[in-house]
Order: structure tokens, then sequence, then C-alpha cells
């Protein structure tokens, strides 16, 4: 048997350009809507249908997406396609979602194996949808308590809950029972572990560009962290480790705390202890760009 061909850049921007109507479109929308179950599983075979007018296999054709790179004007075009294509798939899952939303909510019941799998890919595409990441960024810029700002995330995942028919109270202790409800089952153990990780990355990611914000504006404002940043590249990796074991905890105090309040307590630091903290603030925030980066992952087309 014949291997299917590769398709072209033409053909890629049709699947694309198709599959964005398609997802647009009322019918589609019904037809998530009356699924019985797993909608997110039905609109990614719709999706991929749309190769086989193309005469392209659809896993063929869905590979060869996702292998496009950036690389100079050659796929810009495809590549804002699938951009605009991953997105609208993002919302329209999340829409189903919503329009299956059941009136009254359960109390009693354990989440399924089902429910639970359903309820990770919402979260986990809720915290991918560049909307969700500006509102939380104006969240957190707002929550000067740094211990509160990941709340805002724990209420969106608690919604979704909801959204899939489980009162939130309710559905937060499930959640705590699934190791001992499912100890076998490594697939459900790494979704929730995949889970946890996108929370948590985008916490950090979060974190980072506050964090980045305030140095930004502490670079302009105080001389001395150009100093500080000259001492950090002069450091061994070993003197930068034993410096974030010595201040990190310190680093993590002081930056939760609301910027005026900051200033005045460094002020009242020794030169060497306030350039201390401004070396261990530049290499926290340097790890924690490292971490952020390895929690968050990919995306797919198809």
């Amino acid at each position: 048997m014949a291997m299917s061909p590769k398709p072209t850049m033409e053909q890629m921007k049709d699947f694309l350009q198709a599959g964005i109507t398609m997802m647009e479109s009322d019918a589609t929308r019904e037809i998530l809507r009356q699924c019985p179950r797993l909608p997110g599983r039905r609109l990614i075979e719709l999706q991929r249908a749309g190769w086989d007018p193309l005469g392209i296999d659809q896993d063929v054709g869905c590979q060869a997406l996702d292998e496009i790179t950036p690389s100079g004007e050659t796929y810009r075009d495809v590549l804002q396609l699938k951009e605009t294509f991953v997105f609208l798939a993002m919302r329209t899952y999340l829409r189903s979602l919503e329009d299956r939303r059941p009136a009254k909510l359960e109390q009693k019941r354990a989440l399924p194996r089902e429910t639970l799998m359903e309820f990770f890919d919402a979260c986990n595409t809720k915290l991918e949808l560049p909307e969700t990441a500006a509102f939380l960024l104006e969240k957190f810029q707002a929550t000067k308590e740094r211990d509160k700002r990941g709340q805002f995330i724990a209420n969106m995942q608690r919604d979704l809950l909801e959204v899939l028919g489980y009162e939130r109270d309710h559905g937060c202790r499930m959640l705590e029972r699934v190791q001992q409800d499912f100890p076998d089952d490594k697939e459900l153990q790494m979704r929730m572990r995949g889970w946890f990780q996108k929370a948590q990355g985008t916490m950090m990611m979060l974190e980072q560009k506050v964090i980045a914000a305030q140095m930004q504006e502490e670079m302009e404002s105080n001389p001395e962290m150009a100093k500080a940043r000259e001492q950090v590249a002069e450091m061994t990796p070993k003197e930068q480790g034993e410096l974030i074991e010595r201040m990190g905890k310190k680093v993590s105090v002081l930056q939760g705390l609301p910027v005026e309040a900051r200033r005045e307590h460094l002020s009242k630091l020794m030169d060497e202890d306030r350039l201390e903290y401004l070396k261990a603030q530049i290499l926290a925030f340097s790890v924690m760009q490292q971490q952020a980066q390895r929690l968050q992952g990919g995306q797919q087309s198809c």
C-alpha cells in the first residue's frame, strides 16, 4: 500500500481554513452539544476529517503541521492560520463544555475516570488561552500578597468542576482521593501530574512577569541593581548556588511585600546587605525562568 503524500503548503492552508470555518459553525456547536461523551475527542475527529477531501492521511497531515517551525517567511501564512486554528479549537472545546453544563450539581457521587480526564484537559486548555493569561496577569499585578495569587488559578479550576456538573467543594474532595480510588491507573496518575505541573508552570510564568516588571522598575530607579548584575556575572555556579540557598527565603518574603514597603525595608539595610539581596533577587528570577520553561508544554494542531 502506497504511503500518503505529505500535504503541500497550500493543502495545509486549505485544511486549517476549512477547520476554522467548521469550528465557527452552528452545526458543529450543536454536534458537540449533543454528543453523549467526550466533546473534546469528537472535536478532534471533526478536525482530522478535514484531511480526507484533500486526499491526505489524517496522521500524516497532522504530523506535517506539528513539524512546522517558525523559520523565515516560508511558512508565515501557515503558522498564522495554525495559531488561529489552535486557539479557536481551545475556545470551541471549552464552549462545548459550557453548552453541556448540567442544571443540577452533583454533591455525593465520586468523579468517574472519564470526568477526571475531561477536567484535567479543560483546566490545561483554559490556561493555554491568551485571554486567560492576560486576566491572570492583571489579577497577579493587582494582588500584592504572593500567597493569594495562586487562588485565581484554583478558582478557575473549581469553576470548571461545576461546568462538568460537580459542586466545587465536593469535586475538590474527590480530586484528593484520585490516588486512593485509582491506585493502579498509571495514565490517570500521569494526567493528574500534568494538570498540576501546568498550573504550577503558569503560576511561575506569571510570577516571572510580575517580578520582571518590578526588576525593570528597580533597574531604572536603583543604580545598585546594575552593580549587582555585574557581580552576579562574575560569580561561579557554586557561589551562586550558595547565595540562593542563603538568601532565597528572604527574597521570597520581600518580593511578596508591596513596592513601597520593600523599598523602605531595603533602605534600612547596610550597603553590603542590600547588594547581597539584589544579587539573590537576580538569581532567583533566573531560576524561576528556567523552572517555568521546563514546566510549559507545546501545542499540537490536531
